[in-house]
């Protein structure tokens, strides 16, 4: 109760510094941001939305050159890693993706164009104007896959008439050595060019090297406008992931240091947990790498017709993954090579009581996929080709009924077809054989099949909603709105999908800003209705039929598990008591809970499994001897990533010096409450309440120029969970992945 009674004080004090960026004048008071979260730019704090948005220049002072990083900027936001992929929740809404398989939860966006991966958030994150996150469905206009909100990433684009550019250097401890650049060229009246890039390295936090970073990137634009109502802006970008990649530690963590899952240490301690041997083992090598390529080409044309602006975007992407990973304490090989193409048209009216957009939206995506995963006593090689169309219309109007008064309705219709045609083998342990010479031999089973699936998921997703402007600077709107995450498809040979999962959003808010444009507080309400939600676990599926019933074996599977209600309050308070000082606070406070979630699961040792949960026997029919498979009934526990409190406290000072010069203090922290990262409930899945803090003092000369910047984040050291995974082979044993340990060091940022 304390920690509540400290939160809810400090929203009355404080309030959001990250989504700000010029408008209004430097010392005149907050500045304002444009956003394009609903596809038209209007001023963030008339946005009649629940969002949040960072700009590119505070994700250069916090060293976020990754998705991960993001956790630590905005509360309703959880990103934490999977292997090579990346796992996004908004307020608990998110998908484990850590297949072939999976798609997010939450919608990923680069410059409007939709990234179906979960592996794409990777290469991306340098030379950005801003990163705006949307709280909630966003069905209507983003579409499929936005049932928990959706993340826009917004990249710098070329200035006509402009020529000039940054470079950015970093280096601190773990060898860590980061930097970016950017040249924009004005190639006359109507053309103009940007080319950036990123290198960001450092070495591994764990003690055997896993969860280090090398990250190369590159980005080119031209842009034309011929000044008279046509212009188009065509993007090229590539990106490389290499490095060993992620880590995970077995449970409890041992010692004091960060052990990784290669460490002898760990090894040891995995292999005293039964079954020991000689039933057969695999433990974590330090072989374990990543070598990922992403490739894009974009085109974004807009045409002023009169009576609206026309908007077309075709795209292209492509995924080529290729890694080994330890992370979840068996081994994980992945070859995999995406390809995706989309278009989006749309007419936009800007102007007149009624402002609108309708369009049309087409995808289209194809997986080869080779996945590998070996636990010791069970191994499965999934070899996949996936395929997915998409098909989508939409509008969305807001109709002025008054000076002050308007409302909005919207709707989509999606058509998604999913295709696949899998083969897989599940090779479960089933004993062993002598040969008379005393030595074990290991027997395992050879249980093929395959899955071929061809399947439509249509869904019409609506939104409504009403704004009332209570001053010139005070905003009140409500909301209803809708969406839904495609149904998912795995490998098996009998019921081989889940049905879609649907969320319907109620919002109130309230945007304001007072005491002559110093103070500024926002306010939301939620209230979330989650149905058929979608998990990904290693669960039973039928492989194969007998006179006794069907039979199933070990499979990493997405089923429909649940559904839940979430509501709570969030508090996006800002305040410049002078033109040298900055106070910011965003307070969010969550319940999430299951009404029902349950689900199958595998146990091949036939000992009931470790879960935080009722846990019962069942009649299903297992593939092995000895194994077993039972029910698991969660009701009532809370989502995971779903902390009830979250606060970002930050203080911002800048000190005038006698030569014109200046320095500029910085302080944030973050609080969290407890929450769960492992739908398994158990207690060493249980990040506890914690603190991490950031500081940095930064020096620029008369002129600004140049800036000079010392740092360091995560002061306290905290070990944060990020994820955490059970042994599908031992019961009970958890594997944990952490966030950054305490980092700093030294930046230089030169403008030309």
């Amino acid at each position: 109760m304390h920690l509540k009674y400290l939160l809810m004080a400090s929203a009355l004090i404080a309030g959001p510094a990250m989504a700000q960026s010029p408008n209004v004048g430097q010392n005149a008071g907050l500045q304002d941001i444009v956003v394009t979260a609903q596809r038209r730019e209007e001023n963030l704090q008339k946005a009649a939305l629940a969002v949040s948005a960072v700009t590119g220049d505070t994700l250069v002072k916090q060293s976020v050159t990754q998705a991960t990083d993001l956790s630590r900027l905005v509360p309703a936001l959880q990103v934490a890693p999977a292997a090579s992929f990346t796992q996004i929740y908004m307020r608990g809404i998110g998908s484990f993706g850590a297949n072939a398989f999976a798609e997010q939860g939450v919608a990923f966006n680069l410059d409007g164009i939709y990234l179906s991966r979960p592996a794409a958030p990777a290469a991306l994150f340098y030379d950005l104007e801003r990163i705006e996150a949307l709280k909630g469905p966003q069905g209507t206009l983003y579409g499929r896959n936005a049932s928990g909100g959706a993340l826009n990433v917004i990249t710098a684009k070329p200035k006509l008439g402009e020529t000039g550019g940054f470079v950015n250097a970093e280096y601190g401890n773990y060898n860590a050595f980061k930097t970016s650049a950017a040249i924009n060229l004005a190639l006359g009246e109507q053309w103009a060019a940007r080319l950036s890039g990123q290198y960001a390295r450092h070495d591994g936090y764990m003690s055997d090297g896993y969860d280090d970073e090398n990250t190369g990137a590159l980005r080119g634009q031209v842009k034309f406008d011929n000044r008279a109502g046509i212009n188009a802006t065509l993007m090229l970008d590539y990106g490389h992931v290499g490095g060993k990649g992620s880590g995970g530690t077995i449970m409890p963590l041992l010692g004091n240091g960060r052990l990784g899952p290669s460490d002898p240490a760990v090894v040891a301690a995995y292999l005293s947990k039964s079954p020991t041997a000689p039933v057969p083992q695999i433990t974590a090598k330090g072989d374990g790498f990543q070598d990922n390529s992403y490739y894009g080409a974009a085109l974004t044309a807009n045409a002023d017709l009169g009576f609206a602006t026309l908007t077309v975007i075709p795209a292209w992407r492509k995924t080529d993954l290729n890694f080994l990973s330890y992370a979840s304490s068996f081994l994980i090989r992945d070859i995999e090579k995406s390809r995706q193409g989309s278009v989006e048209a749309r007419l936009a009216n800007r102007s007149g009581p009624v402002n609108w957009v309708a369009g049309a939206y087409w995808f289209n995506e194809h997986v080869d996929a080779n996945q590998r995963y070996d636990q010791g006593s069970n191994g499965l090689q999934v070899n996949s080709l996936l395929d997915t169309q998409s098909l989508a219309a939409f509008g969305q109007a807001t109709v002025t009924l008054a000076p002050t008064f308007r409302v909005t309705g919207g709707l989509r219709y999606t058509d998604d077809r999913k295709q696949q045609a899998t083969n897989f083998t599940t090779m479960p342990f089933v004993g062993f054989v002598s040969p008379g010479t005393g030595n074990f031999t290991p027997i395992f089973a050879s249980i093929p099949a395959v899955a071929t699936t061809d399947i439509h998921f249509r869904k019409a997703t609506w939104k409504a909603g009403v704004e009332y402007d209570v001053a010139p600077r005070s905003l009140f709107y409500a909301s209803v709105a809708t969406g839904f995450k495609s149904g998912a498809l795995y490998a098996a040979s009998g019921q081989n999908y889940s049905a879609p999962e649907n969320l319907t959003a109620y919002t109130i808010g309230s945007k304001n800003r007072f005491l002559d444009n110093r103070l500024q507080l926002n306010v939301e309400a939620f209230w979330w209705d989650y149905r058929n939600q979608q998990i990904s676990h290693l669960g039973p599926v039928q492989v194969a039929t007998t006179p006794g019933g069907a039979v199933y074996a070990p499979v990493f599977l997405t089923e429909n598990a649940g559904g839940a209600k979430l509501y709570g309050l969030e508090a996006e308070v800002l305040f410049k008591p002078t033109p040298h000082d900055l106070l910011t606070a965003d307070i969010q406070w969550l319940h999430a809970r299951y009404k029902t979630f349950g689900y199958y699961a595998y146990s091949s040792s036939g000992a009931t499994p470790a879960a935080g949960c009722a846990v019962a026997p069942t009649s299903r029919i297992a593939a092995t001897t000895g194994a077993a498979i039972f029910s698991v009934d969660c009701s009532g526990r809370p989502l995971v990533n779903a902390p009830d409190w979250t606060i970002n406290l930050a203080y911002e000072h800048k000190f005038d010096l006698a030569d014109g010069a200046n320095l500029t203090f910085g302080a944030d922290t973050r609080i969290q409450s407890a929450s769960y990262v492992s739908i398994d409930y158990l207690p060493d899945g249980r990040q506890g309440a914690y603190t991490t803090s950031n500081a940095r003092l930064a020096y620029e000369p008369a002129g600004g120029r140049y800036t000079l910047t010392a740092f360091v984040n995560n002061i306290e050291d905290t070990r944060v969970f990020s994820a955490s995974f059970q042994s599908p082979v031992k019961n009970g044993v958890l594997y944990n992945q952490l966030r950054a340990p305490r980092t700093f060091g030294i930046r230089g940022s030169l403008r030309f």
